[in-house]
Parts: structure tokens; sequence; C-alpha cells
């Protein structure tokens, strides 16, 4: 009995179903985690429209913005942790702010020159998936816990909101299966032998890398790990947390990953382990 299955609807939209009783074979697991269920659901209001229990079963989408479109550009997967339940309720990444502006993390990526989208929930996911965006990359992007939680709920956010709900035995037998599913999606974006990744979280980064993440080398830039993979260039650039787009330091080492990559693909430098 599976954990935690994906069903594909249709390009970047995924039905995610995870099963309480794969997960808890202790009947007391299984309790501590319904107790802290209610006050998770009950956290953002967003997470009634994103989650559906039916007895020891979740169901909720994901979405994976990973274009099945090809082109000559550079491509590059931006991992991120989870995403929050706005956003999987709009389809989009990063959908808005908590006021309802744009968010920070495509706007300073715009500034950066990663990639230009416009601020419009229709066109943005259209925009992306049609790679009609003024870019040097063919960016995809994707999470590694593909279960939401509140950005706002401070107690409850991002992957430590996760770790808290279904403690950190469970979430590791999640992360397993998250994993399969990130490799599969990397076989299948990255066409030729070169793969290139940006994380933006420390468990995206730790998936993949060969070193352990570091936030004192990632904000300036410098944390990456790049090794062979049967055959395939892997390079894993490591970020610091999207809570941080708005700093120097952040768009500092943004700038300083996307110089490398682009200065790898000529062949103008080796990036330092």
């Amino acid at each position: 009995m599976d954990i935690l299955t994906f069903r594909k609807i249709k390009q970047g939209t995924y039905e995610c179903e995870l099963n309480l009783n794969a997960l808890y074979k202790d009947e007391t697991e299984l309790e501590k985690f319904n107790k802290k269920w209610i006050a998770f659901l009950n956290s953002d209001h967003w997470n009634k429209k994103v989650f559906k229990r039916d007895g020891n079963t979740i169901k909720y989408s994901h979405k994976s913005w990973v274009p099945e479109k090809n082109d000559n550009r550079i491509p590059i997967l931006i991992v991120a942790g989870n995403p929050a339940p706005q956003s999987t309720s709009e389809d989009v990444y990063y959908a808005f702010e908590t006021n309802g502006s744009e968010h920070r993390f495509w706007k300073i990526l715009r500034k950066l020159g990663f990639i230009d989208l416009p601020f419009d929930l229709k066109l943005m996911k259209s925009t992306f998936f049609d790679l009609d965006y003024v870019s040097p990359f063919r960016i995809g992007i994707d999470v590694t816990f593909t279960f939401p939680s509140s950005a706002s709920a401070q107690s409850w956010s991002g992957v430590q909101g996760l770790q808290k709900l279904f403690g950190v035995k469970a979430l590791e037998k999640i992360f397993l299966s998250e994993k399969v599913r990130i490799q599969k999606l990397v076989t299948g974006f990255f066409k030729d032998n070169i793969v290139t990744i940006i994380a933006v979280q420390k468990d995206a980064y730790n998936m993949f890398a060969k070193n352990t993440y570091s936030l004192n080398k990632a904000v300036i830039g410098k944390l990456s790990s790049i090794y062979d993979l049967e055959g395939r260039d892997f390079r894993i650039y490591g970020a610091p947390p999207t809570r941080w787009m708005y700093t120097t330091k952040m768009q500092s080492a943004l700038l300083q990953i996307k110089k490398d990559i682009l200065n790898k693909k000529t062949g103008k430098n080796k990036l330092s382990k």
C-alpha cells in the first residue's frame, strides 16, 4: 500500500492522495496526527479549499510547473520546499502576497533577468508553459513536498509546519515518495546530459546535493554540488529561502548563480565546490 500517490490530470496538474493508514502503522501515532490535523486545517482559510479528507485518505492537488515544450535555452529547475495553500488553490506558484499584491518571487526574478511573467493569474501559467517569456533560461518549478502549508500561520508554515503536523519519522517516509517523483521529473525535463537545479530551501538542496545545505555559503552564492551521475552532469545550486527575496544578499546570491550557469555554458569558468 503506497503512502503517497500522484495522478496526472493535465499538464502541470496532479491529484495527490496521502494514505494515513500506510503512513502510520501505530494507531497511537495516527491519533496524535488527528489531534494536530484540526489545528492545522483551521490555521489558514485556504486549507479547506485545498484539502479533501475521506476517512484516513487526504486528497489535494499539486501544480508541477515543468513545461513539456522545449527550446534551445538553458534548462533550469527551481525547487522550493512546499507550496502555500493559496498558490495550490489558484494553480499558480507564488500566486500573490498576503495583501494580494504581486509576490516578491516573481518581482525579483524579473528584476534579475531570470524570467518576466505578467502579474495576471490567468496569463501567468499559459505564458510560462508556452515558454512565451524573455529569459536566457527554460525554467521549470517544483517542490520537495507537494503537501501545502500556510505561509502566514507561523506555527504551521513551510516544511517545519509539515514536521510539526506529521512528525519527523512520518515526514521522512513521505520524502521517499516525493524523491521518486522528483527524479522522474528531472529525467523528463532535462533532455540533454546537463542537469541544473536551483534549490531555494534546505530540504530541496539536500535532496540532490552531495554536500549539506549551508546558509552561510548560500547567501554569498557559493553553495553548490557538482558531480557526475550515470553520465549526466548534475549542477545543484543552493540559494537562501524565498522569504529573503527582497534582501540584497539574496539578490546578489541569485545573480552569482545566474552568472555561474551562463559562464559554465560558455566554458568561461568552473564553479568551485
